[in-house]
């Protein structure tokens, strides 16, 4: 048992990743729905300013990122790990370029016009402007989350080919359990999947559905739906886990306690300020305080961020 708090709203691919991996998990834990354009007053006394969608709260700990979310989960219900060593390269190499690269060729595929028929969002002219004066501000100074449909179809229509042999015994990516690449190309298809008018895409590659229909199988595991202001005094009376690690990232630069900030190196390039806690060949994180909370630790993944002096 935990007390995990996913901090995410219904139709985001990287919460649906989130949601399925607790599913497989059977994980007991709270959701809070946040908005899904700015502002997001419930979440920036938990992130520091980080906007991305999802973000797990344990406690006085907030973990930003999926990498990183996926990596607390699989520790904290070590049953059926995402990441077993035998596969150990191929499974994180394939994660995280599902995560980035292909994640924008599923995000083209899921915003084509015929996608628009059925989407709640942009049957409001008011909402849809909205939503994409967020998604330009988001992407400001980094790079462009979608890419155009034309150059992204080949690549999804590839890439489907490859995953349709790959899943032809009925199993998973690297055999009869899912790992974190399976969580991770997942997203992108349900992506896809979700959406009546374009679920036809996904026609020619049976294997690919069924593999989506066992993946959605999970379920959601057990969830209990509170308020932002439940999950900021949930925060407020824990103090953050104590741990301080340093990796050689960057020997005789850094210490504990220095000041620092920490960015994506993406899209959505707000920076995270606090005290360096955490600096490792796999994880990040800043200790900050907050009037709302107290103190918070925040975490990052390695990969995707910058840490920067102050």
């Amino acid at each position: 048992m935990s007390d995990l708090i996913l901090h995410q709203y219904p139709a985001s691919p990287f919460s649906e990743k989130i949601r399925v991996l607790l599913g497989y998990k059977q994980a007991h834990y709270s959701s809070v729905e946040i908005p899904v354009i700015m502002p997001k007053p419930l979440l920036m006394p938990l992130s520091g300013g980080y906007r991305k969608t999802p973000v797990m709260q344990n406690g006085a700990d907030v973990y930003c990122d999926t990498a990183i979310i996926c990596r607390l989960i699989d520790r904290l219900y070590p049953d059926s790990t995402i990441y077993p060593e035998a596969v150990d390269a191929a499974n994180n190499a394939l994660a995280n370029w599902t995560d980035t690269f292909f994640f924008r060729v599923a995000v083209a595929i899921a915003f084509q016009p015929k996608a628009m028929i059925d989407n709640p969002l942009f049957s409001d002219p008011e909402a849809a402007a909205a939503f994409m004066a967020d998604r330009v501000e988001l992407s400001k100074g980094g790079l462009q989350i979608r890419m155009e449909f034309e150059m992204a179809m080949p690549y999804f229509l590839a890439h489907m080919k490859h995953l349709d042999k790959q899943l032809s015994d009925g199993g998973f990516l690297f055999g009869d359990k899912p790992t974190a690449a399976d969580f991770s190309t997942y997203h992108c298809c349900w992506f896809v999947y979700s959406r009546d008018a374009i679920r036809d895409t996904l026609d020619p590659f049976p294997n690919v559905v069924s593999w989506i229909q066992r993946m959605m199988a999970f379920g959601h595991g057990h969830v209990t739906h509170i308020s932002g202001d439940a999950a900021l005094d949930i925060a407020s009376k824990a103090e953050p886990l104590g741990d301080e690690v340093m990796g050689s990232m960057h020997p005789g630069e850094l210490k504990p306690g220095d000041d620092v900030e920490i960015i994506p190196t993406d899209y959505g390039l707000i920076p995270v300020q606090g005290k360096l806690q955490i600096a490792s060949l796999e994880e990040l994180a800043i200790r900050r305080t907050d009037a709302r909370v107290g103190n918070i630790s925040v975490h990052f993944p390695r990969l995707g961020f910058e840490l920067r002096t102050l």
